[in-house]
């Protein structure tokens, strides 16, 4: 994708990985929106900030809402946003379960529900759906966490097959241990953490991939 010019949506750009991706996106010329409960701040004249609450789904509509008033076309899609919720599973309350479900997985659904008919328009676009490595093997005591990330790794992989005669590329990224404040929640200790601006190259440059290329699952990890 040529991302000079075009029109991005990032979920959870207020910090860590989305943050780093929304800098780049802005520093190769795209609009971009930042979608998140928390400012998030850029100098850019080609940024803005919609304050959404992403496990309300009343919010995200009214996020896009706002944005196709401006920019009826989005090209580009990177489902961020998540949450962890990490602990012994009898222990998880039935609250906190469903956050982890609406943030990690429903609102990449409904994100994505939004852009795929411009996209479909079209014949063109890309969704990017950020998983983790717990999404391909699960974590003790991360069962909430890890359900929802293999979630979006079906999802990813059903839309993909879904999309592909439209156009439409749909990636998805495992990464695996990274220094973020997210990452010092879950209780692992591993010996080397990766930097947020490190994962965020990797996606972004397999987003610059050639449009006839899906750069379909890729899992990124310390060495």
């Amino acid at each position: 994708m040529q991302i000079e010019g075009c029109v991005a949506v990032v979920t959870g750009s207020s910090s860590g990985i989305g943050n780093r991706i929304a800098g780049l996106l802005l520093d190769k010329g795209a609009v971009v929106y930042g979608l998140s409960r928390r400012e998030t701040v850029f100098t850019h004249d080609r940024f803005r900030w919609m304050r959404t609450d992403l496990a309300r789904p009343e919010e995200i509509a009214s996020a896009f809402a706002e944005i196709r008033k401006v920019h009826p076309a989005i090209d580009l899609l990177v489902n961020n946003a998540g949450i962890g919720v990490f602990g012994d599973v009898e222990t998880i309350e039935l609250e906190q379960w469903q956050r982890a479900l609406a943030v990690n997985l429903s609102a990449p659904f409904l994100c994505t529900a939004e852009v795929v008919p411009g996209m479909k328009a079209r014949k063109r676009g890309m969704i990017v759906n950020i998983a983790s490595v717990a999404g391909r093997r699960g974590l003790k005591g991360g069962s909430a966490y890890s359900a929802t990330k293999f979630g979006i790794a079906g999802f990813s992989e059903s839309i993909m097959e879904e999309l592909r005669p439209f156009g439409i590329r749909v990636s998805c990224i495992f990464p695996g241990s990274t220094d973020t404040a997210f990452f010092s929640g879950t209780g692992q200790h591993p010996e080397k953490l990766m930097k947020p601006e490190e994962v965020a190259q990797i996606i972004v440059s397999a987003i610059e991939i050639p449009d006839g290329i899906i750069p379909d699952q890729i899992v990124i990890r310390p060495t």
